[in-house]
């Protein structure tokens, strides 16, 4: 595995210990099942760290290996009662290349809020102006209509990095990290219809993108049906 892609599995994991020092979290027991992941053939191949803390509903670390490549997500769910976005960043890391994205995923209706909308992200806006100029990487759209549609305005993807660019990224995902646990901590707390909306689109969003995971199969084929519905219990619902 090259250079590129372990470092950007590093950064994956100082992510994750943003999470432990800075949200005060603690293991979630209802998850503790999956801190080793087997795959059909017996062996252990990835693993869910699922957390708890204040505020959230849960803060998920996922690293799976599946053939030559390895997929990571790491994903921050609050409570749908407090008025902020989920945290996601995720790769998927291939000897031949790889693929990472950053993104505040809002849980509201985008076109009728975007004043609030705009105001809420003035921080990741910052981040996101000075990614989309820098020189040494390309950001795109994603590939996916349904992931085009769900994602923020803010949302950031890139194919094939290489080595030289992973000190811009690490930049990024902490100013994205920073961004969000400003929100998180000033959020304050919405009306019950605008919060029972909200949850209500996250888990439409988070079963839709299950179902239309153009990648899921290659998961079951590793896992097995079962596992994989664990995982994406863990890490999506």
């Amino acid at each position: 595995m090259n250079d590129s892609v372990i470092g950007l599995q590093a950064l994956g994991d100082a992510i994750e210990r943003r999470l432990l020092s800075e949200l005060d979290t603690r293991p979630d027991p209802r998850f503790a099942e999956l801190e080793v992941l087997r795959n059909l053939a017996g062996e252990a191949t990835g693993h869910v760290r699922v957390y708890a803390a204040d505020r959230l509903v849960k803060a998920s670390a996922l690293s799976i290996r599946i053939g030559p490549g390895r997929y990571f997500n790491i994903h921050v769910i609050p409570e749908a009662r407090y008025d902020m976005p989920r945290f996601v960043y995720e790769g998927m890391l291939l000897p031949m290349g790889s693929q990472v994205s950053l993104d505040l995923f809002p849980d509201l209706d985008a076109p009728t809020d975007i004043g609030h909308l705009l105001e809420l992200y003035s921080e990741a806006v910052k981040v996101y102006d000075e990614a989309r100029q820098d020189p040494g990487l390309r950001f795109e759209a994603s590939r996916q209509l349904h992931m085009r549609a769900f994602s923020s305005p803010m949302f950031l993807c890139t194919f094939g990095v290489r080595e030289a660019s992973l000190p811009a990224i690490e930049r990024y995902a902490h100013g994205y990290f920073d961004a969000w646990l400003g929100l998180y901590q000033k959020a304050g707390e919405l009306s019950p219809a605008v919060a029972a909306a909200r949850e209500a689109r996250r888990e439409h969003m988070a079963r839709t993108m299950i179902e239309l995971d153009p990648d899921r199969h290659l998961v079951v084929q590793v896992f097995g049906e079962e596992t994989t519905q664990a995982i994406e219990a863990a890490t999506m619902l």
